[in-house]
């Protein structure tokens, strides 16, 4: 038993003056030459795109960059400190050699930016679109204030987004597959956010940033949107149609501030359509353009498996509008840079178990897939209850109500109405191809497995999952001001603004997080928006910020920007490491064992029971040192199986060379149960000792002084069949107590 582990002072959960700025300067060395290098291939791929589209254009390139230089090192064990510094120095020297070698590929006029938009974004619009940007960020950051006052705490958050993200800085390893539960298969989901999360922990050793990556997405998608209405003359109006989908409670409940990522692949959506709204709108729509928007799809695409089904109608959608004589090439050079950038985990997942996709056979190839025994709840899609008025009426319409807000009628008539009109009467054929991905993915969405998951009759899950019809709400809004028929005369698109300025302010208005405290903290985000919007209006008035504005005034916004930043870094890492999981979920009796592994290191701690599933990020540590694992045994195709006696549970703490382990029950309450199974296997080990200042009824935590012994266990229970297929949390619960 390895007895490495130690107890690291309270004072050093925050880093030091010292250690922070160096994490700084680790982080800017790895991102800096990434950005320079999307700046030189946007330059010498788009070289006429200006303004919000080009800014949007190398944001893709450069997290396209990130990933695959995170990719190509995790492959080889060598996503490291040095191995992404060193890879993004070449990145940036291989970027300026093409700059310097490739001629533009996409000269003006063919397919090069189109002139600025007639007639030019109002004032009006301009101030409404500002103040739905300031209604968001206030929005958002009352979750993300929460979760820096007390850490991040989403279930799926803690289960395996930043598990993963703690995996990859501890191994290097981005290629491996790695086990978190025996219920879902979260091992072979698509991981490009948790890389985004883990190379900040790489320069800081801490996960600082991630309660706040979301916002940088959703700052993304606000930008994704703007772009999509540009060409018409309606960036403010397509702004404040995608913000309407942003800013709902469906999103903002399980996003702002946490590590779940529907918002980043709603954001990278919105980008590749926008990346083709503006390209159409130069004609034709080059090489280039396609490329950079498969790069966006991919990204989506190897974020979260519900994004297949818009990448994939957007792919079938371009080769439909695409010239007959051009359609194979117009699929090439969209699907080819989606597949570097989305193809890793599919890859991945079809080398190690020999299909890409391991929760299904694919019908009559007959792929292998994974054992599952343990089922969590029915797994029924929304479609399943189609006939159900019962359902409909006790279930969808408040699960609705609650998601998109007093409104919510409305919101889901523009999104599907427009969309149809869309493809009725869009005009141009961009148009009416982009409202039939939006009608295929919110038909995606309807028979999508979990969307209405639970018991027969009662999906407590529909109002969790609503979120996987946010990249169609999104898209479908933001390009609805954008039809022809409502964009046809100035009081026309004046009436659309006003309806969607309405509608957001209902939506956000609507929000449960208004009654969940922080909101001081909030409304000064919101008034830092308006101040920020105003500031650069000012600047641009007076020639200071623009094309022709004099570059010292650029590079000084700059610094003081980056000042600013590193500055309100400093106080958030002081105040978010200070407090993180010190109370958190005390009703489930888990606060105590939380509290407790702060500031435990380098210890190997292994976690037991459901309710530990979705709670084992914490016991990572502070620093993330500690080598953590929902313990399991491995079955067949690279399942996960819950271990059912004694014996076997013994084994595998022995085997694994663990320290610690934390047992927790399985019901979501622990109710009157005031011991587990698993609890008793380890307890009644003399190589274990229990530690009473971090347990609490059936949660348990212990210190393992010695192998623990198989032959010991006597009669000494097994976990019951209720234990072993999943009714045991939701339908006998009382089958965790052992006696």
């Amino acid at each position: 038993m390895s007895a490495g582990f130690q107890f690291a002072p309270a004072s050093e959960r925050t880093l030091s003056a010292g250690d922070y700025l160096l994490g700084v300067l680790e982080l800017v060395a790895i991102l800096a030459p990434l950005a320079w290098a999307a700046f030189r291939v946007r330059s010498a791929l788009l070289p006429a795109w200006t303004g919000a589209p080009a800014r949007l254009a190398e944001s893709i390139i450069g997290l396209s960059a990130l990933i695959l230089l995170s990719e190509l090192l995790g492959t080889f064990d060598a996503f490291t400190d040095a191995g992404m510094i060193l890879g993004s120095l070449a990145v940036a020297v291989v970027a300026g050699a093409l700059w310097r070698r490739v001629p533009a590929a996409e000269p003006a006029p063919a397919g090069g930016m189109p002139a600025d938009p007639t007639p030019a974004p109002a004032l009006i619009p301009l101030a409404l679109a500002a103040l739905a940007c300031a209604a968001l960020a206030a929005a958002w950051m009352v979750p993300t204030l929460a979760a820096l006052a007390g850490g991040m705490d989403r279930a799926d958050t803690l289960w395996y987004h930043m598990p993963l993200s703690a995996k990859f800085v501890q191994t290097g390893s981005l290629g491996d597959i790695y086990f978190f539960d025996p219920i879902f298969f979260a091992s072979f989901y698509p991981a490009n956010s948790e890389v985004l999360h883990a190379a900040p922990i790489l320069a800081f050793g801490r996960d600082i940033v991630s309660p706040l990556l979301n916002l940088g997405f959703l700052a993304l998608g606000l930008l994704a949107a703007w772009c999509i209405g540009r060409p018409y003359g309606l960036a403010p109006h397509a702004l404040i149609g995608g913000a309407i989908a942003l800013g709902a409670q469906m999103l903002i409940e399980f996003q702002a501030g946490e590590a779940l990522n529907d918002i980043v692949g709603v954001a990278l959506v919105l980008a590749a359509v926008a990346v083709l709204v503006n390209a159409h709108a130069a004609r034709p729509v080059g090489a280039p353009a396609l490329a950079v928007a498969g790069l966006a799809a991919g990204l989506a695409a190897g974020t979260k498996l519900s994004f297949v089904a818009p990448v994939a109608a957007l792919l079938v959608g371009l080769i439909v509008i695409a010239p007959r004589g051009v359609r194979w090439r117009t699929a090439a050079w969209f699907a080819l840079p989606a597949l570097l950038t989305g193809g890793y985990w599919y890859l991945r997942n079809l080398i190690a178990v020999g299909n890409p996709i391991p929760f299904t056979s694919w019908g009559p190839l007959g792929l292998p897939e994974a054992e599952r025994t343990f089922e969590l709840r029915e797994p029924f899609s929304v479609a399943h209850y189609w006939n159900d008025l019962d359902v409909w009426s006790d279930w969808f319409f408040p699960g609705l109500d609650e998601s998109f807000g007093l409104l919510w009628p409305v919101t889901l008539a523009a999104l599907v109405g427009g969309a149809a009109y869309a493809v009725w009467r869009g005009g141009e054929p961009l148009l009416r191809m982009l409202g039939a991905v939006v009608l295929f993915t919110v038909v995606a969405y309807l028979f999508t497995p979990l969307t209405a998951a639970g018991e027969e009759g009662e999906p407590i899950a529909f109002e969790w999952n609503v979120r996987y019809i946010a990249p169609a709400a999104a898209v479908g809004l933001a390009m609805l001001p954008c039809l022809p028929a409502l964009r046809s005369t100035p009081e026309r698109r004046t009436i659309v603004l006003a309806a969607l300025s309405v509608l957001l302010a209902v939506t956000v208005g609507s929000l449960v997080q208004w009654q969940q405290g922080h909101v001081k903290g909030a409304v000064a985000a919101g008034v830092g928006v308006l101040a920020v919007a105003g500031a650069i209006a000012w600047l641009r008035a007076r020639n200071l910020l623009g094309p022709a504005a004099p570059r010292w005034v650029a590079t000084g916004v700059a610094v003081v920007a980056g000042l600013g930043a590193i500055g309100a870094g400093w106080w958030e890492q002081n105040h978010y490491l200070e407090r993180r999981y010190e109370n958190t979920s005390p009703g489930l009796k888990l606060a105590d064992a939380l509290r407790w592994s702060r500031d435990l290191r380098d210890a190997k701690v292994a976690v037991g029971g459901v309710r530990g599933v979705f709670n084992q990020y914490p016991f990572y540590g502070t620093d993330l040192s500690n080598y953590v694992q929902w313990l399991g045994i491995k079955g067949d195709t690279d399942a996960w199986l819950r271990i059912p006696d004694c014996a076997t549970w013994r084994e595998q703490l022995a085997e694994g060379d663990y320290t610690h382990v934390v047992t927790t029950y399985d019901p979501f309450n622990p109710g009157d149960l005031d011991d587990t199974k698993e609890g008793l296997w380890t307890r009644e080990d003399p190589a274990a000792r229990q530690i009473d200042e971090a347990s609490d009824g059936p949660v348990s935590v212990f210190e393992l002084r010695g192998d623990p012994d198989p032959s010991t266990c006597g009669d000494l229970p097994d976990l019951t069949e209720a234990e072993l297929n999943g009714d045991s949390v939701n339908i006998a619960p009382a089958a965790n107590q052992p006696r």
